[in-house]
């Protein structure tokens, strides 16, 4: 049996001309190595199919023959050509160990999220510590983060009336952070998108919300219900509305005032009971 590597001697044909009528034959036949030295030889003969061939080397060999001085003597080696399949096996093999090889990509992370610019105050809050104004500057709008803050107004120093606050507020027209202190020590207040002033009705954005510190930091937003934002009246100052109630009512002494649940801000009581009397309050502009 044939087996891969087997050397097969082949006789030279002793006619040239039919030697080379054949060799033409098997040229248009496409298989021109096979005849070329064994006429009828074919790959079907030799059970081989069409992923083997034959390669033929001269052994160097002259050995004499009948009717010639010498013959020259050709060798022949049997060489195994791996099939398409194979060629596809081999391929799919390396690009696995390619894969096994290849080092493993380290995940990307996400970038960390940049920590807010702690505000700056032109002064000491009497109502709020370093901890309290942390934690609102992380709730404000983007458009004020980073802005320094200055009090516009403060009833240790312009004393306690809404009109005076009124006064201190002209000319101010960004948004305004209310802060107080009532007089069981519990601190609250309101975000208002645009300075306080006197109006005939509401006004104000979304941005407008409520908080207080009771003792963790709980803040209000806006649920849509409603734009009862902000009223400046002569006698009371309004944030928040709906069925009679605000969220945040002050009179006009900046004595008294009052917080219920309302539908701007679907907020809590933001002090200890729905009535309570002021011991300090500020406005700052944050601007």
């Amino acid at each position: 049996m044939l087996r891969v590597g087997d050397l097969i001697d082949l006789p030279s044909d002793d006619s040239s001309w039919e030697r080379r009528e054949r060799e033409r034959e098997q040229r248009a036949a496409g298989w021109p190595g096979a005849s070329r030295v064994c006429p009828g030889l074919s790959l079907s003969s030799l059970g081989l199919n069409h992923s083997c061939f034959l390669s033929w080397e001269s052994s160097g060999l002259f050995l004499p023959g009948p009717g010639s001085d010498r013959m020259k003597g050709l060798r022949w080696r049997y060489t195994r050509l791996p099939s398409r399949v194979e060629d596809a096996l081999s391929v799919e093999e390396g690009e696995e160990e390619e894969e096994e090889t290849a080092p493993a990509l380290a995940p990307v992370s996400a970038p960390a999220p940049e920590d807010p610019v702690e505000p700056q105050l032109a002064e000491a809050s009497q109502v709020l510590g370093a901890s309290e104004i942390r934690q609102l500057s992380l709730h404000l709008p983007a458009r004020v983060m980073g802005h320094p803050w200055s009090l516009a107004f403060c009833t240790s120093r312009d004393g306690f009336s809404l009109q005076s606050l009124y006064r201190q507020m002209e000319g101010h027209s960004g948004p305004v952070l209310l802060v107080l202190r009532d007089q069981d020590g519990q601190m609250f207040g309101a975000f208002s998108s645009s300075a306080i002033r006197l109006s005939k009705g509401f006004y104000g954005t979304g941005e407008t919300f409520l908080f207080s510190f009771s003792p963790q930091l709980k803040v209000f937003k806006w649920t849509g219900s409603n734009s009862f934002f902000v009223k400046g009246d002569l006698d009371s100052l309004m944030m928040g509305s709906s069925s009679g109630q605000f969220g945040l009512w002050l009179d006009g002494d900046l004595y008294r005032g009052g917080s219920h649940p309302c539908a701007t801000f679907n907020n809590e009581v933001l002090a200890r009971q729905e009535q309570f009397c002021i011991k300090e309050l500020e406005a700052w502009v944050l601007s």
